[in-house]
C-alpha cells in the first residue's frame, strides 16, 4: 500500500488540506520529482508548459488536443508517455502535457487509477493506493 498526506494549502475560501501524491516523472533518464494534485476527476495527468520543456519535450502541431475543464474554455495539449515513478511502483503512462503554463499539476485516473484500490479518507488527512494488479 502508498500513502500520501494531504497538504495544507491557503485558498481565498481559507485554509484547505488537498490530497497530493509526490511521484517522480522519467524521460530519456532524466528523474523529476514532483507533487501532483491527486485528481479523481481528472480523466489525464497534466503537467504544465515549462515542466515539459524542462523534461525535453518538443511541440508537434499535428498532435496538438483540446481539452476542456470546469472554466469550459479550452487548453492545449499533447499526449506523452513516460515513466512515473509511485514511491517505488514503476509505471508506463501517458500524460497531457499543457502547451500553456496556467494549469494545475494533477495526477488523473488514465493509467493509474485502474491498478490501485485508491481511498480518499478526509478525516485522516491521507490518500491511500492499494496495489490491486501486484505490479
Amino acid at each position: 500500500m502508498i500513502t500520501f498526506k494531504y497538504q495544507r494549502e491557503k485558498s481565498p475560501i481559507g485554509t484547505v488540506h488537498r490530497p497530493v501524491a509526490e511521484v517522480i516523472l522519467e524521460v530519456d533518464n532524466y528523474k523529476v520529482e514532483v507533487p501532483r494534485y491527486i485528481d479523481s476527476g481528472a480523466d489525464i495527468t497534466l503537467i504544465p508548459f515549462r515542466f515539459g520543456r524542462a523534461l525535453g519535450f518538443k511541440e508537434d502541431s499535428s498532435k496538438v488536443m483540446e481539452m476542456k475543464g470546469i472554466s469550459g474554455s479550452g487548453v492545449p495539449y499533447i499526449i506523452k508517455k513516460v515513466k512515473m515513478i509511485l514511491k517505488g511502483i514503476e509505471l508506463e503512462v501517458r500524460i497531457a502535457w499543457a502547451l500553456i503554463e496556467e494549469v494545475p499539476p494533477l495526477l488523473g485516473r488514465m493509467d493509474i487509477f485502474p491498478l490501485f484500490r485508491i481511498t480518499f479518507d478526509e478525516a485522516e488527512k491521507i490518500i491511500e493506493f492499494n496495489n490491486i494488479q501486484n505490479i
